[in-house]
């Protein structure tokens, strides 16, 4: 890569974050050692880049350097085209309508080729999950610009209605669902609103008291951890140190380097608001209050409501027949490889990969009696239970695929599950998805700042 296309890329890359992001962070994005990486910053800072920050404390972009426009690649072409797509087969009608304006008017500007490659993408928008809406999204749009007060009539989860005043101030666009995201005045909190279960929406003339970038800043502050450490954790934590007042539906019990990954993987794939209570590994997990949760002192856990669920694939088959409108739980035809891969990945998958990696050899009497039976014979039957198969039950992603997939994937990165074709090939098909990146996003950011404390401990 030749200086310029490297000081454009980091120009592209610091237009992507809209919060100080480190020095180490950039420069693994880049590929390019931390001393390269300051020499760039200063080079674009001399020719009037705006970057404010400095080594230790991270970078951010400031508006105003125009550099000239750069064409399109394949990929950014392919993105767009994708995008675009998406935006007309799941917003409302107006936006939908917005999205094939856009997509004509940058098709008419490009180059022949560029043009026919944007026609002929072969990246296709399927069906969603449809649902009747009563509301005009496009009503609820309207409010969130004009920063107005918004009357709503809803109907919650157990079908009990409610009249609500909120400030609303972002729309977000799951596959299987809409949710609205305001300030409740009923409720005295943010709070998030299925789209589908709006019944009525009436804006108001009355401005709410903040700007409605005040309020999403508020809100994102509130869903950061509030009890991860500094020390330990510091590339996890947020400045804000007051306390927060806002409540949330689902509480999660966690600690980043424990299997309590694979429900944070869940909880974002159910789309669902939660906050996380990062729990160190020694007293904080072993003290009172958190032994109220769980007796084990471990982690996950997860409270929901009245509701405590602990066990990572109790807590996944609980969010996904909770929340069935994200789709992870199978068809009725399919249950019985959905239950019977979950648990055979929580009982003799878990018990086997942990008495080898722990170093014990089980006798032919030993096997008998533990539950799990031979390492082997539990590899050889998890081997063909994904061989050929995308998903492990059915035909589509559930609750299962989370937690088989995630000891697959983990087992086969720390060596206590071999690496054989059938499992490379499944876990292929499930890294990336967009909720398991950010999990593992998060988790790297904790492993990195323990390391630099240099403070690493066991798992849990």
């Amino acid at each position: 890569m030749s200086r310029t296309t490297r000081l454009l890329e980091l120009m592209q890359v610091l237009r992507r974050h809209r919060r100080p992001v480190s020095g180490n962070s950039l420069a693994r994005e880049l590929g390019v050692s931390l001393r390269t990486l300051y020499r760039d910053i200063a080079s674009l800072r001399a020719i009037g880049a705006e970057i404010d920050g400095e080594p230790g404390m991270g970078y951010l972009l400031r508006p105003g350097l125009m550099l000239p426009p750069l064409m399109f690649t394949e990929e950014e072409l392919e993105a767009l085209a994708l995008g675009l797509r998406w935006v007309g087969r799941r917003a409302d009608d107006g936006l939908s309508l917005a999205a094939g304006d856009a997509l004509a008017k940058l098709t008419a500007v490009l180059p022949g080729e560029l043009r026919h490659r944007m026609q002929d993408s072969a990246l296709w928008v399927g069906p969603g999950w449809e649902r009747p809406q009563v509301v005009d999204l496009e009503t609820l749009r309207r409010a969130i610009r004009r920063e107005r007060k918004l009357h709503i009539d809803y109907r919650d989860q157990q079908g009990k209605r409610s009249s609500r005043l909120i400030w609303p101030f972002a729309i977000a666009f799951f596959e299987s669902t809409r949710l609205v995201v305001g300030w409740c005045e009923l409720r005295q909190a943010f709070r998030s609103f299925r789209t589908d279960r709006i019944e009525a929406a009436s804006p108001l003339e009355e401005r709410y008291p903040r700007a409605r970038a005040v309020l999403e800043r508020e809100w994102l502050d509130s869903l950061l951890p509030e009890s991860v450490s500094v020390e330990s954790y510091a590339g996890a934590t947020s400045n804000r140190r007051e306390e927060c007042h806002m409540q949330h539906d689902i509480v999660f019990y966690t600690n980043p380097l424990s299997r309590a990954g694979i429900v944070h993987w869940m909880l974002e794939e159910i789309g669902q608001p939660y906050r996380m209570e990062v729990l160190e590994f020694g007293a904080p997990m072993k003290s009172p209050t958190y032994l109220a949760v769980n007796p084990m002192g471990k982690v996950p856990a997860i409270r929901h409501g009245d509701t405590v669920v602990t066990e990572a694939a109790a807590i996944c088959a609980y969010l996904a027949e909770t929340f069935p409108e994200a789709g992870l739980l199978p068809a009725a035809e399919a249950r019985g490889d959905y239950y019977r891969w979950l648990f055979f990945a929580a009982g003799p998958v878990e018990m086997a990969l942990s008495l080898k990696h722990a170093g014990f050899s089980l006798t032919a009497e030993h096997e008998m009696q533990f539950g799990c039976g031979s390492y082997e014979a539990v590899v050889e039957t998890l081997a063909k239970a994904v061989a050929g198969r995308r998903y492990i039950a059915g035909d589509t992603f559930t609750a299962a695929d989370v937690y088989v997939g995630s000891h697959i994937g983990w087992g086969m990165q720390f060596g206590t599950l071999e690496r054989r074709p059938e499992f490379e090939a499944y876990w292929a098909g499930l890294r990336d998805r967009p909720a398991n990146r950010r999990s593992e996003a998060y988790i790297a950011e904790a492993m990195q700042a323990q390391a630099a404390a240099g403070s690493a401990q066991p798992t849990s």
